[in-house]
Order: C-alpha cells, then structure tokens, then sequence
C-alpha cells in the first residue's frame, strides 16, 4: 500500500467532518517484542496482518463509545 486515500474522505466541497481511528491490534508481547526491535509487525493492508480479536474488539468498541459520548456532552 503506497498510501492512505481516506484522508480525501473530508476534502469534498461538501467539507464533511471525518476522523480516523488508528488502534493497536496485536497483542501485548508481540507489541513489546516489536518496540524492542526484535520482530517487524506487518502493516494494516499486508496479507499478515491478524489482530488479536478479542482485545482488539474490546479496546475499539469502549474507546468508540467513550468518544461519542464526550461528543454528544460537548466534550472536546
């Protein structure tokens, strides 16, 4: 992948507001291996990309949800 397209998402004339969500997807010893220089983790479009399902899904969902909420408060 040489690039990113999503950030033209919110360059319309429309001027929609986007965001995108970047979230840690393998698990804690990999990440701590990879930090360490010990192993490479493959990026998001590679083939060996395969996120640690439950934490993952478990990590994105409370953060969403925390977002949203500060949002509809008027958090900033």
């Amino acid at each position: 992948m040489g690039a990113e397209d999503f950030a033209y998402y919110g360059r319309t004339e429309d001027k929609i507001p986007s965001v995108i969500f970047w979230l840690g997807a393998v698990g804690a010893e990999k990440a701590a291996a990879a930090a360490k220089g010990e192993v490479a983790l493959p990026s998001l479009h590679s083939p060996f990309f395969a996120p640690d399902p439950a934490p993952t899904i478990e990590t994105g969902v409370t953060a969403m949800t925390a977002i949203v909420k500060a949002l509809m408060n008027g958090d900033e």
